[in-house]
């Protein structure tokens, strides 16, 4: 089953199949080259370093049968060889090192693709899940913590790219090799390598033993990972609020009892991995007295000569180094498989916001936005909306106010179909927006929040994003427009400044200023404001208050604040209470209700 995802990431890199082919066709030639080298141990052994039995008769097989026809062939070759060689010492010596030399040419050839095509394969892979989250909907990644992705995409898909560009290349050498070896040992004395394949088994006792447990253990060590690298994340993220209430010690305490568990996970699948080694060589070691022992018997009975024994002795020497890294790649590939499923979930988890498959493109919002009968909730049974109805026509200004918890960012959530309502619909443009196409509906809207993302880039790449090509003139009128241009050309480097991760070399009303200027320059048809200004110290807040009148002018705007000083001016005000809207009407006349709007307003003048 793990395997299996394995493969799936193997098939990946499909298109990067003639690398691989390459890497196949050098490894079959490296193999070729081994075999020949191992050849060339009888007549030297027999004839450079035992000259004396040079006119030795070789000793024949049983007569009749497939086994017998196969020793004439090898009886003849022999004579041949050692006949050839009595002459061509020199020539002897050659050989062995031509062969030496072109299997090491073939192994960089076939190294070299190998690694490129599980390079390039483990590239795709990332992408892949990278797209998959750019994806997925505010649920998913409510449900899963950022530090925990990192840890899928950076650590897991490492294990992946390290059998996908070394062992891999590794592995198909090793049986193509050990095939080789097979064959050869096979044609020099069958009954030697008959003994020798039916010890084989007993090796593979410990190799089957020790992959479960390694699965098991590799599994508990990459989960560990996970849990480690999110502490670690929310504790860099939340640095100020750790060091101002002197938390230090308790998110060093944390963290080491993180670091505690993912190091005794760790080292309990190490410990397998290192009994796997010893156990191999002790099992290997007792399968080669049991062949010595039966080979010395067949060279008393004269069923063999010495040279022959040693070229067979050779040969399995030469199969036990890809047997050996064909157990390591097994291990490596156990970890690989566990991780190649965790990707995998994320590759696979189900998307909740789904573009129908004949969707149309939003090419104009000639009409208004309005919510029909829209209930939602973000768990079955709880209901942060229920049954809401309201209209923001086109080039007028709505706003949302209410209690905390009263629903108006979750409004403000749905326009650009971050969740789909369970009852009603959304209508932009007089289209139900679960009709229309993501990219086409998104691109007419601009988002302005109170938590302002911004990248480690430059001031142009951050007010331009998302846009692949934009005029100079273009984006330095929406910097003026949003106030922002004197503080930009003050920077060190100007526009070319790169502002940190986050923005963190900037002041959060510059900050909030560039993200408006990031909205102006998209010049969307809808403009959704969710409490832009509630974080900034007054003289920021007028200045961005000032840009904001410059971005909401002729726009289709809702405006959501809980400072109710800014919605004065709107078209008009909802109030909303506990999911439902209570009341509605503008400024002066709500105030005359008497109701919960003013009491919200005389709230805030109190204080």
């Amino acid at each position: 089953m793990l395997v299996r995802d394995f493969l799936r990431a193997l098939r990946v890199g499909r298109r990067h199949a003639p690398w691989l082919g390459a890497a196949v066709l050098g490894m079959v030639l490296v193999a070729a080259a081994t075999v020949f080298s191992y050849n060339l141990i009888r007549p030297v052994y027999d004839q450079l370093l035992r000259p004396e039995a040079a006119v030795a008769t070789p000793v024949p097989g049983p007569e009749g049968g497939l086994v017998g026809w196969l020793d004439g062939l090898v009886a003849d070759a022999q004579r041949g060889l050692q006949a050839w060689a009595v002459g061509r010492r020199g020539a002897i010596l050659g050989l062995i090192l031509i062969a030496v030399l072109v299997k090491n040419l073939f192994a960089y050839v076939s190294r070299y693709a190998g690694a490129r095509f599980g390079l390039a394969t483990a590239r795709d892979l990332r992408v892949m899940v990278f797209d998959s989250l750019l994806g997925q909907g505010p649920g998913y990644f409510h449900r899963t913590t950022p530090a925990v992705l990192v840890s899928r995409v950076v650590h897991d898909l490492g294990l992946v790219t390290q059998v996908l560009a070394e062992r891999l290349g590794d592995l198909l050498q090793d049986v193509l090799t050990l095939a080789a070896v097979l064959l050869y040992l096979f044609s020099l004395d069958f009954r030697l390598a008959a003994v020798t394949m039916a010890l084989a088994p007993v090796l593979l006792l410990p190799v089957v033993h020790f992959s479960r447990r390694l699965r098991h253990r590799s599994r508990q060590s990459q989960e560990r990972m996970g849990d480690l690298a999110g502490v670690l994340d929310e504790s860099l993220r939340g640095i100020r609020i750790v060091q101002a209430y002197g938390a230090e010690a308790y998110e060093s305490a944390r963290f080491a009892r993180a670091s505690q568990h993912q190091f005794v996970a760790g080292l309990r699948a190490r410990a397998v991995q290192a009994a796997n080694a010893p156990v191999m060589e002790l099992v290997g070691a007792a399968a080669a007295a049991a062949l010595i022992g039966y080979a010395s018997s067949q060279i008393a009975a004269g069923r063999t000569t010495l040279g022959d024994f040693s070229a067979f002795l050779l040969g399995v020497y030469g199969s036990y180094t890809p047997l050996k890294r064909l157990n390591k790649f097994n291990l490596a590939l156990q970890q690989a498989s566990v991780a190649a499923e965790r990707v995998f979930e994320v590759v696979d988890a189900p998307v909740q916001v789904r573009e129908k498959q004949h969707a149309v493109a939003l090419d104009d919002v000639a009409e208004s936005v309005r919510f029909a009968g829209v209930s939602f909730a973000y768990e079955p049974g709880r209901w942060v909306l229920r049954e809401v109805d309201l209209e923001v026509r086109r080039g007028t200004t709505v706003a949302l106010v209410g209690p905390s918890g009263a629903g108006k960012s979750t409004i403000a959530q749905l326009i650009p179909r971050f969740w789909d309502v369970q009852e009603g619909a959304v209508l932009v443009g007089g289209r139900d927006i679960r009709g229309l196409t993501l990219r086409s509906l998104r691109s007419h809207i601009g988002l302005v929040t109170q938590e302002t993302v911004l990248f480690n880039d430059t001031v142009r790449g951050n007010i331009a994003f998302g846009l692949p090509e934009v005029a100079e003139e273009r984006l330095l009128e929406a910097a003026r427009a949003a106030r922002a241009h004197g503080f930009i050309t003050a920077l060190p480097e100007g526009y070319d400044t790169v502002i940190g991760e986050g923005g963190a070399r900037l002041s959060g009303g510059q900050r909030q200023r560039l993200a408006i200027a990031r909205a102006l320059l998209r010049d969307p048809d809808i403009l959704i404001l969710d409490e832009a200004t509630s974080s900034l110290d007054p003289p920021s807040e007028r200045l961005v208050q000032r840009a904001l009148e410059e971005l909401m002018r002729d726009r289709t705007t809702l405006l959501i604040s809980h400072r109710l000083a800014s919605v004065r001016g709107a078209d008009c005000i909802l109030v909303l209470d506990a999911g439902r809207v209570v009341e509605r009407g503008d400024h002066d006349g709500l105030m005359a209700k008497n109701g919960l709007y003013r009491r919200l307003v005389e709230a805030q003048e109190i204080t």
